[in-house]
Order: C-alpha cells, then sequence, then structure tokens
C-alpha cells in the first residue's frame, strides 16, 4: 500500500512540476511511508523526487527504529553536534533540485522553514497539499476495507455502551464505557457523550451529568484502527421515547438518507449538504441543523472532502466522508445520526451500516 502512494504522489509531483516533497512528522509523512513518528525538536523528514527512490532523514539513534518499516528508500543520518538542516540541503543538491521547485509539508513548523530556506536559497516552495491532500482524497480498496472495520468497531463499541447504560449512571461514566469497548479492537480517539438537554450542544465533552430513566442519550465515539479513523454517532434513549423525540429522530434519520442518495460520483459536495438542509427545512427545524453536513474521513478524523454550502467540490469514486444531520433544541434535547460512507461511480456505499433505533433491540 505505501508503494502505491508513493507512486501516487510522484505523479502528481511532476504534474505540478515539483522536483521532489518534503514532509516533515504527521499525518502525510505516515499517508507516504507508513512511519508513525511524532514532532519533536530533532528534525526528521522524508524527500520523495518526483523520479527516483526516497530518503528519510534522522537522528543516527533512530535509524535502527526506523528501518524496520522504511525499507521503499535510503536513510541518511545526522549526530547531536551535526547541522541536520545542512544534511537535507545536501540532500537536494544529490537530487538536483537546488535551483528547482519544491513542494514543502504545509504543517511545517515555520522555524524550520526559515532554516531550510536560508540552506537552499534558489529554490521555489509551494504547498505540498497540493499535492498530498489530492492523493489522500481517494481512497485505494486496501485503506476502505481498513476504514471499514474502524467504521464497525466504533458502532459495536457504541452499541456495547448502550446496553450497558442505566439510569444513575453520569456521563464521564459512560464516556469511559465507550473507549474500553472502543480499546478492544482499536485504540480510541474521542468519545462524546451527551444526555438529556446536553445532548442539544452539536458537539459537548462528557459531564457528571446523572442519566435519568427516559433520557436522550447521545454518544459520537470512535477508533484508530491500523492509522485510519471510524466516526459513528447514535442517538437513543434510555426507557421510553416521547413522541417529540421519535418526531425529530425521524426527520434526522431520513435527511441522513437523503444526503446518503444524493453522494455520488459527479455530485457537488454542497448538494450532498444541501438534500438533507433541505429536508430538515421542510418539516419546520431548519434552524436547529446548526453545522455542516459532514466530513472527509481516513487517516485524519476530519478531512477533505468537507460536505458544506460553499463547497463546489466534484465528488469522485473513492473518496470517503461522514454524513451528519442533526437537529439541536437547546434546552430539551438534540438527535444526531452518523454514518462513515464511500462514494461509488453509481451511488454511496456504507462502510458499515449502522443499526438505528437501538431502543427497540436492546
Amino acid at each position: 500500500m505505501v508503494t502505491a502512494r508513493m507512486k501516487r504522489l510522484q505523479e502528481l509531483l511532476k504534474e505540478t512540476a515539483s522536483q521532489c516533497l518534503i514532509l516533515v512528522p504527521g499525518v502525510d509523512l505516515f499517508y507516504a511511508t507508513g512511519l508513525n513518528i511524532y514532532a519533536s525538536e530533532r528534525l526528521t523528514a522524508l524527500v520523495l523526487p518526483a523520479e527516483g527512490k526516497p530518503v528519510v532523514l534522522c537522528p543516527s539513534f533512530e535509524k535502527s527504529r526506523i528501518e524496520k518499516s522504511f525499507t521503499q528508500g535510503t536513510i541518511r543520518t545526522w549526530e547531536e553536534d551535526e547541522d541536520p538542516f545542512k544534511l537535507l540541503a545536501k540532500i537536494i543538491v544529490e537530487l538536483g533540485a537546488e535551483a528547482g521547485k519544491i513542494s514543502m509539508d504545509n504543517k511545517l513548523w515555520f522555524e524550520w522553514f526559515l532554516r531550510i530556506k536560508k540552506e537552499l536559497p534558489k529554490v521555489e516552495f509551494s504547498d505540498a497539499s497540493k499535492v498530498v491532500q489530492i492523493a489522500r482524497l481517494i481512497k485505494t480498496e486496501e485503506e476502505i476495507a481498513i476504514m471499514r472495520k474502524a467504521s464497525e468497531i466504533a458502532a459495536t463499541a457504541i452499541i456495547n455502551t448502550f446496553k450497558q447504560v442505566e439510569p444513575g449512571m453520569n456521563e464521564t461514566e459512560i464516556a469511559t464505557i465507550v473507549r474500553k469497548e472502543l480499546a478492544k479492537e482499536g485504540t480510541p480517539a474521542f468519545a462524546l457523550v451527551q444526555s438529556g438537554a446536553n445532548s442539544s450542544f452539536p458537539h459537548g465533552s462528557p459531564t457528571g451529568r446523572t442519566i435519568e430513566k427516559n433520557d436522550v442519550l447521545l454518544i459520537d465515539a470512535g477508533p484508530i484502527y491500523e492509522g485510519y479513523f471510524g466516526d459513528v454517532t447514535i442517538t437513543s434513549v434510555i426507557g421510553e421515547p416521547s413522541d417529540k423525540f421519535l418526531e425529530i429522530y425521524d426527520i434526522v434519520y431520513n435527511a441522513n438518507r437523503a444526503a446518503f442518495a444524493a453522494s455520488k460520483e459527479g455530485a457537488i459536495a454542497e448538494e450532498v449538504d444541501k438534500a438533507a438542509r433541505d429536508f430538515i427545512t421542510e418539516k419546520g427545524y431548519g434552524k436547529y441543523f446548526t453545522h455542516r453536513l459532514g466530513h472527509g474521513i481516513g487517516i485524519e478524523g476530519h478531512e477533505r472532502p468537507y460536505i458544506v454550502k460553499g463547497n463546489k467540490l466534484v465528488l469522485q469514486a473513492g473518496m470517503c466522508h461522514t454524513i451528519e444531520p442533526g437537529i439541536y433544541i437547546e434546552g430539551s434535547f438534540g438527535v444526531r445520526i452518523e454514518d462513515d460512507v464511500v462514494v461509488r461511480k453509481d451511488g454511496c456505499e456504507f462502510l458499515y451500516e449502522v443499526p438505528r433505533r437501538i431502543w427497540e433491540l436492546l
């Protein structure tokens, strides 16, 4: 999978007339190499030429760890008393790119950029997101398979949590249960637990609020599984649903399905948002749907494509995003129904089809 990604990045470098790509620790470096390295004051960087093998620059004491995972190119090291930016410049000169165009990681610390620019004064630097983000937008079938599992882990953890919830528990206790369930097969990434009137806030952290009988309970949670996020929201009740809850729930559910039907190759991102928003507005609750319909998902929990008014991006097969309409009535309750989907040529496909109306199933 990593080799295919590098080839795709090299193709895009050629299309943008860039001679090489420089990435530092972060999600884009993970995408390109599979290396999960935390940023520190010690320079570690990938240099990927438009032609040829990549080079990883790292502190010498990190070499043995990195070479266990990085086998696609060479590793160049620097000692603690050496200037790594001079070595980086030397690598660029060896590639013949010291007077060309280089795509630079847009998350690079500004201090580091100034030091690199000083060593390579003739280079024309450009934003690497024009290369990496385009590559990341379209998921391969291998990536999609991993994301299916991440979504399944998220949904299963939330449903298993609902099975354990009883009146008298508080939101913080429930969030702990969610994280334990996520940890059974993945690494817990987040767990939002909101009950009663707290569920009327689109994003809220768990509090000490105690669950009461017939409370609305909203759980939005996800794992990181093999480097990819799952992100699912299930809203239910602990007890019997009220007529008002059922009315709102059905509206949000049908808005979710309207967006699902609209998401397909060739659709405009903002039109998918509009499909759900128009349905909710027609039912008289438009002012209570206060956020975008969804966001891309992959090696980041939120990434492109963003499904929001004003985004004219044409969706393509392989793009993955959430569909999460909501109605939030402040002081009363909120309902959000969130699914992870992949765009296909002839429609849209759930990464995992989440069971709904779970108060009827438990």
